[in-house]
């Protein structure tokens, strides 16, 4: 302990000396540590860290999968038969998540909640405890039960202030009373991060066989001790086809699975994270590589220092052991600043990052992230310094007390810091290539045509509370009313309403059904055309600026119940459907009926006649697969009430004015969702943002780091070289032939790099395929920017050391030799 204390020492004072040395490894230490502590801040955070559940191992979620094997929502009956024929589930409960509440609470506006409807067993299948009151007891997700709601901590404070006498108190949502019986821990926000929990109690219509083909649901389940993810999903399948055989006209090709809860919260952001943690370890390990260059400059520059220790006895472990003190205090205050700069980073992406990112607000640095940055600070402290250290110390003594016998060790040391510098190059090389695959497939999403012109556009939501508003009556008197004193708005150009809006997957109403074409055989079970459903006014191709490809839209005359039934289908329907035949005029028969007032017979069958063709409008995100989609009046659907609004300027300047005449219709509807459609589609792409800068700020980084090395290695070299480039002079060699000497050795060793990385690139760019859209992951032209950019790096690198060659004075060179 001693000696270390006093090698610790002994480094502090020798870097200090140092201080150009010093702080340039330190700054590359700190901004490559710093910047991989904070990726594995939210690798870890997202995919490592367990779910807040007992045993979070043990569960799974329950749904269905399509004929072509796509997950989706599984009808109740469906989930009852999973839950009561399966052996492998200890408890079950059904969700049907993304629901809204509406808050009523005197001399207050009204509030719109999310609100997630659970079966009474949910909390005890998560294993979870209430941080005040109880939870659903057996029984409560009835009918017949009392209605009692579940308060989640964030809603119970900033709704509640806090009131700790919350619980046994009622409160009123969609007009109906609900006891307050209990109030959730801090960050349980399980399904979908719902202000409420409500009891799930299905509608008598929405069980039984009739029932199957209602797919809106999903279960949650804890596995049985000893029972396998594996087993479970086989016992699933075997349920699924037997039911599948019994109703063939809903359920037929209809599949079951059961996955873990956690990959399924996460969803596939772990195909982008963990290249984005690979590709900032390589930014490390190039800061590293230039830290170890520094070094081996420093130690060959040591050499008379290190001969004399040696000479007055010190031992080479000593000697070893010094230099490995002083670089590892170089990555120990690296590290530490890195850790401050990866606590400011998370602040940053955590406050600006896209919100979308699952479990964003969960990243922190805690434990497992420090004791990653300090082993990866040991390890590349080790690994880095050592090199350096054991070149030092196998100096020859007796020839460098003699001062010769240096030539060959300086070039093996330049051999070694060349090797680095390449290593670094080729690095860089592979980030380059993914940064501009990145930014290419990123410029591609975002010149994506939409289907609609989003300049200029607001939307908003409005939340209709049930209590108030439960037939279709009433919906649409509250729609045609808002519709008229909208357009009557200044700056109002045109307004419409519809049940659900483009780039909102999480939107109001969101359906997909199949269907049958009117004259045509029926298709075989598990073979028909399906398509995503969309009730919109007239106005609504208007407002939002929709091409018409062929025929016409619908009016104001066929927007009613008693005409007859038109519908609007896209361009990518009929693409799939009516490949050789024009679609106009075909009639299509949906697979589902819309109870009107609720009255027995009061029905609208869905369908109609096609009267036009409209251009695909993206429903989700930028990018995302196109499905078939169909229009249907308003009035024959209205199943929520979102406003689309077109105004002549700055539509932020009006758009307190249309929230306003919203809650002027009925001030007991909370507007939610309001926006601009342009900031819509810059969070539609706000994941691939994210990844894009990361990836780019990693490149830009190794770019730089290389530029430094590449400097190093001519700079160093040029030194070493001064005589022959005097004796090169004197003999009639021109200053430009020298720089020309300089520039070329060090563009002819990036080029080697660059090679080396290109062929790495063709292999690791593969790993980001999933992450790019419209883009090859051998695109020639990122490839060759990469090449380029580094070339004139290195040209730019080379250049400061060739002019400083081609200055060297022939006779003074001679001399200082």
């Amino acid at each position: 302990m001693p000696s270390l204390i006093a090698d610790v020492r002994y480094a502090t004072r020798k870097l200090a000396r140092e201080p150009g040395f010093a702080v340039a490894a330190i700054v590359s230490l700190s901004l490559s540590i710093g910047a991989a502590t904070a990726l594995f801040s939210i690798v870890n955070s997202v995919l490592l860290e367990p779910l807040p559940f007992a045993h979070p191992e043990q569960l799974v979620v329950v749904a269905s999968t399509s004929p072509t094997g796509k997950h989706m929502p599984a009808s109740p009956q469906d989930l009852l038969d999973y839950d009561r024929q399966s052996h492998a589930f200890e408890a079950f409960a059904q969700l049907d998540a993304g629901e809204s509440a509406t808050l009523t609470r005197p001399g207050a506006s009204a509030l719109r909640l999310s609100e997630a409807r659970v079966g009474a067993d949910m909390f005890r299948v998560l294993g979870v405890r209430p941080a005040m009151g109880r939870f659903f007891a057996q029984g409560e997700d009835s009918s017949a039960a009392a209605k009692v709601v579940v308060l989640s901590d964030i809603a119970w404070h900033r709704y509640f202030g806090g009131d700790p006498q919350i619980v046994g108190t009622s409160i009123i949502l969609d007009q109906a009373s609900y006891r307050v019986i209990g109030v959730a821990k801090p960050g349980l926000d399980y399904p979908q991060s719902p202000d409420v929990w409500v009891p799930l109690v299905w509608h008598s219509y929405e069980l039984g066989d009739a029932a199957r083909g209602y797919n809106a649901a999903a279960g949650v389940a804890r596995l049985r001790d000893g029972v396998t993810l594996e087993s479970a999903s086989r016992s699933l399948q075997v349920i699924a086809s037997r039911i599948a055989i019994a109703f063939p006209a809903t359920n037929a090709k209809i599949g079951a699975f059961a996955a873990p809860l956690q990959e399924q919260l996460v969803g596939d952001v772990s195909h982008a994270l963990w290249p984005m943690l690979g590709a900032v370890l390589l930014v490390l390990l190039i800061a590293c590589t230039n830290v170890a260059n520094l070094l081996l400059v420093r130690a060959t520059a040591r050499d008379a220092e290190m001969a004399l220790r040696t000479a007055l006895g010190a031992a080479r472990r000593r000697i070893v052991a010094q230099l490995i003190t002083e670089s590892m205090l170089l990555w120990v205050v690296g590290a530490a600043l890195g850790a401050l700069a990866a606590a400011w980073a998370l602040d940053a992406i955590v406050a600006f990052g896209p919100q979308d990112l699952p479990r964003l607000h969960e990243i922190t640095l805690d434990g497992r992230v420090l004791a990653f940055a300090a082993a990866l600070t040991v390890a590349t402290g080790l690994g880095f310094g050592l090199v350096p250290a054991l070149y030092a110390a196998r100096a020859n003594v007796a020839q460098l007390l003699k001062g010769v016998g240096r030539g060959s060790s300086r070039s093996a040391a330049n051999r070694l810091r060349s090797g680095l510098v390449l290593g670094e190059v080729a690095l860089a090389t592979v980030l380059l290539v993914g940064a501009g695959l990145l930014i290419r497939s990123f410029q591609r999403i975002t010149h994506v045509d939409p289907g609609f012109r989003a300049e200029h556009l607001i939307v908003l939501d409005a939340a209709l509370p049930g209590g108030l508003y439960r037939k279709d009556a009433d919906n649409k008197r509250f729609a045609n009313e808002a519709l008229s004193r909208l357009t009557a708005l200044p700056g109002v150009q045109s307004a419409a309403v519809a049940a659900d809006r483009p780039l909102d997957p999480d939107g109001p109403f969101t359906a997909s059904t199949s269907f049958t074409v009117a004259g045509m055989p029926k298709p075989v079970p598990g073979t028909e055309p399906s398509s995503r459903l969309h009730p919109v006014s007239p106005s609504y191709f208007a407002t939002v600026g929709a091409t018409l490809v062929r025929g016409r839209f619908f009016t104001d005359a066929e927007n009613r119940l008693d005409a007859a039934p038109v519908i609007v289908i896209d361009d990518e329907l009929a693409k799939r459907y009516f490949p050789n035949e024009d679609p106009i005029g075909r009639r299509l028969i949906f697979g589902i009926s819309h109870s009107v007032t609720g009255a027995p017979g009061d029905t609208v069958r869905m369908g109609g006649t096609i009267v036009g063709i409209v251009r695909h409008i993206v429903e989700a995100k930028l990018g995302e697969k196109a499905d078939p989609a169909t229009y249907f009046p308003y009035a024959t659907a209205p199943f929520a009430a979102t406003f689309v609004v077109r105004t002549h300027g700055d539509p932020t300047s009006v758009q307190s004015a249309v929230a306003n005449v919203i809650r002027s219709v009925d001030s007991n509807v909370p507007v939610y969702e309001l926006g601009t459609m342009e900031a819509a589609m810059s969070h539609s792409v706000g994941q691939p943002r994210f990844y894009t800068v990361l990836l780019g700020a990693f490149a830009a980084l190794a770019l730089l780091l290389a530029t430094i090395g590449i400097f190093g290695v001519m700079s160093f070299m040029v030194a070493q070289r001064t005589r022959e480039f005097g004796i090169r002079m004197a003999l009639g060699a021109t200053a430009k032939d020298l720089a020309g000497n300089v520039i070329g050795r060090g563009v002819g060793l990036t080029g080697l790099g660059i090679a080396l990385g290109l062929a790495a690139a063709a292999l690791l760019t593969k790993v980001i395929a999933s992450m790019l859209y419209a883009t090859n992951p051998l695109d020639f032209a990122s490839f060759m920017v990469a090449a380029v950019a580094l070339v004139g790096a290195a040209a730019l690198a080379a250049w400061l050391p060739a002019r400083r060659a081609a200055r060297v004075d022939p006779v003074a060179a001679m001399r200082a030799e």
